[in-house]
């Protein structure tokens, strides 16, 4: 009997919610080369058709449907630099030590058929030479409210001085897990020979 009771008691209990996201963004990084060093991170983000309606909504401030330059600047101040101090959700180690991203350069917002696009650079406080240095990157927003993917191979690429003879191999990052195990974001790791 007691055993029922406890079973009977278990499941009436309230289960814990689960979370998820409420913004999706399909990530592209292009790593940009240098002298055989990767100088910077070109960002591209992509979000949902129903994020780009409200961020157009909340920022049209002339109620036009479009966003003008004056209003995509104050887009950039109000809802862009803000994630600055959460690394830009782009976590990057060189040799297993964290990178600090300076301000993000070359803001751009984009319009793709119903979708918007944040284009940014993250340049390196050093130029990285993933010859000799471990690099890792992962892109990822920690409450997992934002729900950031690199969605394909062909997301990730490496142009400039010096990829030749580099790659991107994408897989999952398991040391960062998300709600408890529940998600984990992608980590990119660059390989050259």
């Amino acid at each position: 009997m007691r055993l029922g009771l406890w079973l009977l008691l278990a499941l009436l209990m309230p289960l814990p919610a689960l979370a998820h996201p409420h913004v999706l963004i399909d990530s592209h990084i292009v790593l940009l080369f240098e002298k055989g060093k990767v100088a910077a991170l070109q960002m591209g983000w992509k979000f949902d058709p129903a994020f780009s309606s409200s961020l157009v909504q909340d920022f049209d401030a002339d109620k036009d449907g479009k966003l003008s330059p004056a209003e995509v600047n104050t887009l950039e101040k109000e809802a862009f630099q803000d994630t600055r101090q959460y690394q830009y959700f782009t976590f990057a180690n060189v040799k297993s030590a964290p990178v600090d991203w300076p301000r993000a350069a070359d803001f751009k917002l984009l319009v793709h058929q119903d979708a918007l696009l944040y284009a940014f650079r993250l340049n390196f406080p050093q130029p990285v030479d993933p010859r000799r240095d471990s690099l890792t990157l992962s892109t990822y927003e920690e409450t997992f409210y934002i729900d950031i993917d690199i969605p394909n191979d062909a997301a990730v690429r490496l142009v400039g001085e010096g990829s030749e003879g580099c790659k991107a191999i994408i897989g999952q990052d398991r040391t960062n897990p998300l709600l408890n195990g529940v998600a984990f974001p992608k980590k990119v790791e660059i390989i050259c020979q």
